[in-house]
């Protein structure tokens, strides 16, 4: 029931916000990309925002992964707020935000038998990185994404990605 109302509270921020296009000022506050590892775990395509009508300053993420592994599919969607640092081209980008996932079996593989394969969980983590946009609205963010899990194992993961900011 939590993951539900979880799914549906993400559904209804994602298509309740107005998408504006380029704005008068060509600010670029808006941009989708395709993320490496990072907060969608293996790779997620998301959907990123500024609240205000400019390149830089507060505004959020969410985003959409999925893969099969070994009898198991793997579904994220990482959401996020994130505050851009800097001006023109070049930002520091901070943010903090959860992933929900959720595992399924797909046969009776091995590995699927185990319980920890299936289920839903939600994990928070934070943002780090560095955000380039070019005039063109050509993207690409690399960085760091800190799990909060309590395993050590699972402290952090690089993450990597290509997009376009309009």
């Amino acid at each position: 029931m939590y993951l539900r109302k979880v799914l549906l509270l993400v559904s209804v921020f994602i298509f309740s916000w107005p998408l504006s296009g380029i704005s008068q000022n060509d600010s670029k506050r808006e941009a989708i990309y395709l993320e490496g590892l990072g907060s969608g775990i293996i790779y997620s395509f998301n959907y990123d925002w500024r609240f205000k009508d400019q390149a830089n300053g507060l505004g959020a993420k969410v985003g959409l992964g999925y893969t099969a592994i070994d009898g198991v599919r793997v579904t994220t969607i990482p959401f996020a707020a994130n505050y851009l640092l800097g001006k023109r081209k070049g930002f520091l980008e901070l943010g903090l935000g959860a992933t929900v996932v959720l595992l399924a079996q797909t046969n009776a593989s091995a590995a699927s038998s185990d319980p920890r394969f299936s289920g839903s969980g939600l994990i928070f983590n934070g943002i780090f990185g560095y955000r380039r946009v070019s005039s063109s609205g050509f993207l690409w963010r690399a960085g760091f994404t800190p799990f909060f899990t309590g395993d050590p194992a699972e402290l952090f993961a690089p993450q990597l990605s290509i997009g376009y900011a309009f």
